[in-house]
């Protein structure tokens, strides 16, 4: 086996270590060898199966085409430390980043998996969003945007507004965002669902209008229209679950992260 191998074990071996997985690879029969470095069978499995529950059909075909992008994965990963990128001064750090956050994952999955979230906790946080939005006298804002990739292009188009083409009609030809399908259309909106750039213009702007530029974005340029402005409407439950979910979720990771720093000896 190579140095540069041997790394590529090592770097692997860091991660899965704590895992148990380390070893139970190196006990299994490989799906194939890249260059002396093995490809475990397990990893195709967990990829028919991520496959399957996506709605494909396990299939010879459907193995084969994953092994093979297994194969080239490992190629590439190969060539890079042939190139030495694996030596470069960011790398140790990013594999330490990593390792980190494939730990964090596992401890909350385990987490959750000892007790898992109740429909009761998603109810009260649901009912908690409620009551702050409600009390809050929260405004939401229909929107329609235009994104171009830069000020040029976007500056076209708002020459082409005025001289009477369709907001629409423009969004559909011109923009390189998925809304372009519905016109720009985004939907209501709250102020903090929006980036504060394109936001502080909004809540300015009377419905039916267009900002006056284009506002950056990123490496984008975004061209908005204001359909409407109406008091905050209280979605259903349904539709505001996953959401409420995910808010559930960050609040037993608090929770957590309290407990190992109250049981702590950390010197700062």
């Amino acid at each position: 086996m190579t140095a540069t191998q041997k790394w590529a074990q090592r770097v692997i071996g860091s991660i899965l270590a704590t895992t148990g997985l380390g070893s139970a690879w190196a006990a299994e029969s490989p799906a194939a060898v890249v260059n002396g470095v093995s490809i475990p069978a397990r990893l195709i499995e967990r990829n028919v199966k991520a496959n399957v529950l996506q709605g494909q059909v396990d299939t010879p075909a459907l193995r084969n085409a994953l092994k093979e992008e297994l194969i080239a994965r490992e190629l590439m990963v190969q060539e890079s430390i042939k190139r030495g990128l694996d030596k470069q001064a960011d790398t140790e750090d990013a594999l330490f980043v990593m390792r980190q956050n494939f730990l964090i994952d596992l401890l909350m999955q385990e987490e959750i998996a000892k007790s898992p979230i109740t429909e009761a906790e998603l109810k009260a946080e649901y009912e908690r969003q409620v009551k702050v939005l409600a009390a809050s006298d929260a405004q939401q804002y229909q929107l329609a945007t235009i994104v171009l990739e830069n000020e040029v292009e976007a500056r076209t188009v708002m020459s082409a507004l005025r001289a009477g083409q369709s907001f629409e009609s423009q969004a559909k030809a011109k923009s390189v965002d998925a809304s372009k399908e519905r016109g720009g259309e985004l939907g209501w909106l709250l102020p903090e669902q929006m980036t504060p750039a394109i936001s502080n213009v909004v809540v300015n702007l009377s419905a039916g209008s267009v900002s006056a530029a284009p506002i950056q974005v990123g490496p984008y340029w975004h061209v908005v229209k204001l359909l409407g402005k109406r008091a905050y409407q209280v979605p259903s439950y349904g539709d505001s679950k996953g959401q409420v979910q995910s808010a559930v979720f960050q609040y037993r990771r608090l929770a957590l992260l309290k407990k190992l720093q109250d049981t702590a000896k950390i010197k700062r």
